[in-house]
């Protein structure tokens, strides 16, 4: 008898050592770490603050992770270079607009951030926006590697919109103040023009030259996007599932734009 309850110890005790070792196998294949990169200066969507990672989507992704299990490594740089890195299959992208192009080329989560396109112009040089063709004439201030939705990239490939490519926000911004270019589009809608004036002392002081247009150029929610080629449809669906669940919740509220 002493022997035989030797052995069902014995059993138990290999039993509980084969789970604990299926779960160490089994649990890297469903938590991956993933690269991230996105813009450094997409205020408040992304943006470096004092060499730190900071930003509404940076933030949702570290709440998905808990979701996830997934690891989303950020790095934030100039956005025509997240956008190479992650065309060269070197990592996700955030807060990326949907284009028919891009979308052949990267698997797209869920819409992540709602926000719009809006037209700022110079206090005193205000004019009628209800469509793209009011744009015909003007020199619009763009962001370099930048897309505003298929129709507007579609009619600045026509040369109906001409634009003035500038890596950087602010000295778009600049430009507009100095009447270089007639207006700017800033994808990061009025609460991206409001939180850019109020971060940059120079613009603070003059808050007031700058004038938002009332008609939005175009709604254009933000993603995370994954190059087709990296294989990673699964990690995709865990986020999607993961937001959904936490958006249900109200657990985003405090950082998605009311």
């Amino acid at each position: 008898m002493a022997h035989l309850k030797a052995m069902v110890l014995s059993s138990a005790s290999i039993t509980r050592r084969l789970a604990g070792l299926l779960f160490v196998i089994v649990l890297p294949l469903h938590a991956e770490v993933i690269t991230v990169y996105g813009s450094d200066e997409f205020p408040p969507v992304s943006y470096m603050n004092a060499g730190v990672v900071a930003g509404a989507f940076p933030a949702i992704l570290s709440r998905l992770e808990k979701e996830t299990g997934d690891r989303y490594e950020i790095q934030l740089v100039p956005w025509a270079r997240a956008l190479w890195m992650a065309q060269r299959e070197q990592g996700a992208v955030a807060n990326i607009s949907w284009t028919t192009e891009r979308s052949m080329q990267m698997d797209y989560s869920v819409p992540i951030y709602p926000t719009e396109v809006v037209l700022v112009v110079k206090k005193g040089r205000e004019f009628r926006f209800e469509s793209l063709s009011d744009l015909k004439g003007k020199l619009i201030g763009a962001g370099l590697g930048s897309s505003y939705r298929d129709e507007v990239d579609a009619a600045i490939a026509r040369g109906d919109i001409l634009v003035d490519r500038d890596p950087n926000q602010l000295n778009r911004m600049r430009k507009l103040l100095s009447g270089r270019v007639d207006a700017i589009f800033v994808g990061a809608g009025r609460v991206g023009v409001k939180t850019m004036i109020e971060s940059t002392p120079e613009f603070k002081d003059r808050a007031d030259e700058f004038v938002v247009l009332p008609k939005v150029v175009a709604v254009d929610p933000l993603h995370l996007a994954i190059p087709k080629s990296l294989n990673k449809t699964e990690a995709l669906q865990r986020l999607n599932r993961a937001y959904t669940k936490l958006k249900e919740r109200g657990d985003l509220a405090d950082l998605l734009p009311r």
